[in-house]
């Protein structure tokens, strides 16, 4: 896992320009930093290095192809780079290789297939190739969209990089830093900023399952190679305990996959379904020691789920460090938590994600994790929601039950009212996702708004035509595509590798996805149950007291705190004078906001907090 960044331009580049992106990204790559500038001075690649794989100096980047032509920097993991190393070397007998890392195979690899390669990748990746013979630059992004990669375009320069802020020390890029106030109102909808877009105008996400060649004139073309709609399939057939069966064999592979590393290796564990799954097979296939495992509790007993992973490592025999999370040691975190993500960012998950990555990195320099079964095993209330708001005797009372409950009831009922609210066909999957988050109606954002357009841009989206997938798989789809592409993975790439912690997911596999687009409805959500086939492999490990509990979920008590503790920022961020000078919205709606929030109104404190996020970003960036 590392920092990647780069430049190619028309006229000649500065050293010192690329060497400030690459320094940038040192907290992604402890070990190693480095620079490769072309003898044309009009590019550059930098690279800070996380050693993982082949830990010696042979492996570091920017690698060069042995007759000089190619040279590569790459962030992530291939998990198949052995068996791709042995293909290689069967195909051409000359192939020979300096180091066994896994950036030496891409590199042999796209010699060899071109950008056909980026199809035979498995793991997580974001990488530039440049060819200097062809002075043409090549880029790809993993499928699933793991690890970053962000870029800026203009008549004379393109250049890329792993974060924004690296992008932010080109003085070129640095002077252009228009805000995209669209996107400012669809972080109010939901918490992020989606692919492609960012807070600003002129930097883009390089988009997930493409790969790019950025030519001398900077012309760029996007090309997809693998799209998650493929994995869409019939419904597999067969007994619930062969799709067990197949399911428990396939998600094992997954983990066996992310268990090679040469330095130490261990696993986050709350003791909810997906984590402790994880550790459970990891625990069996790792036999020669103890897996070390890591879990953060908190003060507050609503939130706190420390017992749960206790009793979950003793059953499991795994070597377990837990962090108790004090309200004090969560709030010291706070400013680290607003700047590192380089744009307004409302998952407040992120906090402690970057405590428990800081206690994991003294031990541990891999970790694994258990993103991606929520989304597709059907873990969130949100999808049952999907499902209610799909029958027509619903949509019949729809309007007038919105009304009423908005009006007459007390918070929780007013909350549903606001998910109740008619939306176009294409807003109802952000719509779902952002009632059930707590976050602003399309209809409060178009009234409160003060830049908007023509219309407010939500989330285009259109369900997939033609699929067997109900509407509660519909949203996980959704979600898949946005929640944990742009939020949930952001989050843990970010806050992990922010201590230079490299996290894999086995649940984002595709062998995983592909298996798991397809089964049926049933075996994942069976009565009220969710997750349920997950469940039932977790019941080989474990007993049912601890399989079976209600979800709780990675968060703080971010409602209480905001009347507490963090009721500062409400005073900073949103009062009249910040309010207005920033000018997204109008003073008044965010009076009345603040007022019912204090007047016991509790499920507005996550539009608040979307309120703060916004206001100091603009106010720190723009301002």
């Amino acid at each position: 896992m590392c920092g990647i960044s780069g430049l190619i331009s028309k006229d000649q580049l500065q050293r010192p320009d690329i060497f400030a992106m690459t320094m940038a990204l040192t907290h992604r790559g402890p070990d190693a930093q480095d620079v490769y500038f072309a003898e044309n001075a009009t590019v550059a690649l930098g690279h800070t290095r996380l050693s993982v794989i082949d830990l010696s100096v042979m492996a570091n980047q920017p690698m060069l192809s042995a007759d000089g032509r190619y040279s590569i920097v790459f962030n992530g993991e291939i998990y198949n780079y052995r068996s791709l190393r042995e293909e290689l070397i069967r195909l051409n007998a000359e192939t020979k290789f300096s180091t066994q890392s896994d950036t030496e195979v891409i590199l042999q690899g796209y010699i060899q297939w071109g950008s056909e390669l980026c199809a035979r990748l498995e793991g997580m990746f974001a990488f530039a190739i440049y060819d200097q013979q062809q002075n043409e630059l090549f880029l790809c992004r993993d499928s699933v969209g793991k690890k970053p990669l962000y870029y800026f375009r203009n008549g004379n320069l393109f250049a890329f990089a792993s974060e924004i802020k690296s992008l932010l020390k080109h003085p070129v890029i640095s002077a252009d830093r228009s805000v995209n106030y669209d996107e400012i109102y669809t972080f109010l909808h939901i918490g992020y900023i989606p692919e492609p877009h960012t807070a600003y105008k002129s930097i883009r996400k390089f988009p997930s399952g493409h790969y790019a060649y950025v030519r001398k004139d900077l012309s760029i073309d996007f090309i997809s190679y693998r799209n998650l709609l493929e994995y869409i399939k019939e419904p597999v057939g067969g007994n619930s305990w062969n799709v067990i069966k197949e399911l428990k064999s396939t998600l094992m592979q997954a983990v066996g996959r992310r268990l090679t590393s040469d330095v130490p290796l261990g696993a986050f564990l709350s003791g909810g379904t997906d984590s402790s799954l994880i550790v459970a097979m990891a625990s069996q296939l790792k036999s020669d020691s103890l897996l070390k495992t890591f879990s953060i509790g908190f003060a507050e007993s609503q939130y706190d789920e420390s017992s749960y992973a206790r009793r979950v490592a003793r059953e499991l025999k795994s070597d377990h460090c837990e962090f108790m999370l004090s309200e004090n040691e969560a709030l010291s975190f706070l400013e680290k938590y607003f700047t590192h993500f380089d744009e307004p960012f409302a998952d407040t998950s992120a906090i402690p994600m970057m405590l428990v990555s800081k206690l994991a990195r003294k031990e541990v320099t891999v970790a694994l994790t258990g993103d991606g079964g929520d989304e597709l095993f059907l873990g969130y209330g949100a999808y049952d929601w999907a499902n209610r708001l799909d029958q027509f005797w619903v949509s019949l009372f729809q309007s007038p039950l919105s009304y009423a409950l908005k009006k007459l009831g007390n918070s929780r009922l007013k909350r549903i009212g606001f998910l109740l609210e008619k939306v176009h066909s294409h807003e109802i999957r952000s719509h779902i996702f952002s009632q059930e988050q707590y976050y602003f109606s399309r209809s409060e954002i178009v009234a409160m708004s003060l830049k908007m357009k023509s219309g407010f841009e939500t989330l285009d989206y259109q369900d997939p035509g033609g699929t067997h997938l109900n509407s509660a798989e519909k949203q996980a789809l959704f979600d898949i595509q946005h929640y944990l592409k742009d939020d949930l993975l952001v989050k843990v790439d970010r806050a992990s590798m922010f201590y230079g912690l490299e996290c894999r997911c086995p649940f984002l596999d595709p062998q995983v996805i592909a298996l798991a687009m397809c089964l049926p409805y049933e075996v994942k959500k069976k009565g009220q149950v969710r997750k349920w086939i997950l469940k039932e492999i977790l019941r080989e490990y474990l007993p049912d007291d601890l399989v079976y509990r209600p979800k709780w979920g990675f968060s703080i008590p971010l409602g209480r705190w905001m009347k507490n503790e963090l009721a500062y920022l409400i005073d900073q961020y949103l009062n009249e004078e910040i309010v207005e000078g920033i000018g997204i919205v109008g003073y008044p709606h965010v009076q009345n906001l603040k007022n019912s929030f204090f007047s016991g109104d509790d499920f507005l404190y996550n539009r608040l907090w979307v309120l703060i996020v916004a206001h100091k970003w603009l106010n720190d960036n723009v301002r």
